[in-house]
């Protein structure tokens, strides 16, 4: 139950975050993973003890892609950029640069250009890791979560 109302608010936020997108932005291609969210920080404050333990990845066809680190109470701070710029210095790592920041809850979001980076590693074999970092003029933004070890879910459009 606790899954399907978390599923429901992040989608929520993701829908209108979408709605900012251009008329012909497709649903992108989601995926969720469990893991333990190690540090969570907006805007400067502090608050990984509100992060649960589910992040989301979105791909979009036009090669924006996301990553979403959820709170227990469904707001979402998602990591955007174009993933056709990222640089993979082995096979089971990349390095995605970030342009936005999206910081989402009960419907309404804010967006803000930004500069920073995410580090990735497969979570397929073995639980992997998501560590992004972002500064914005409205402060730093940073995120740590690993993979319980489990693939992801992955739902296509």
């Amino acid at each position: 139950m606790f899954r399907s109302v978390l599923s429901l608010a992040v989608l929520l936020t993701f829908v209108g975050a979408a709605s900012a997108l251009p008329k012909t932005a497709e649903v992108p291609t989601l995926a969720t993973v469990k893991g333990t969210c190690e540090r969570l920080v907006i805007g400067g404050q502090d608050v990984t003890g509100q992060c649960s333990g589910t992040l989301l990845n979105t791909s979009y066809a036009t090669g924006r892609v996301g990553f979403y680190f959820v709170t227990s109470d469904g707001a979402a701070l998602t990591f955007t950029g174009l993933g056709s710029s990222q640089v993979k210095p082995d096979p089971d790592t990349a390095v995605q640069p970030v342009d936005g920041v999206i910081f989402g809850f009960k419907g309404q979001y804010d967006r803000e250009k930004a500069v920073g980076i995410c580090r990735f590693t497969n979570p397929n074999d073995r639980p992997g890791s998501v560590n992004c970092s972002a500064e914005t003029r409205g402060g730093k933004f940073s995120a740590d979560f690993t993979t319980d070890g489990k693939p992801p879910e992955i739902v296509k459009p």
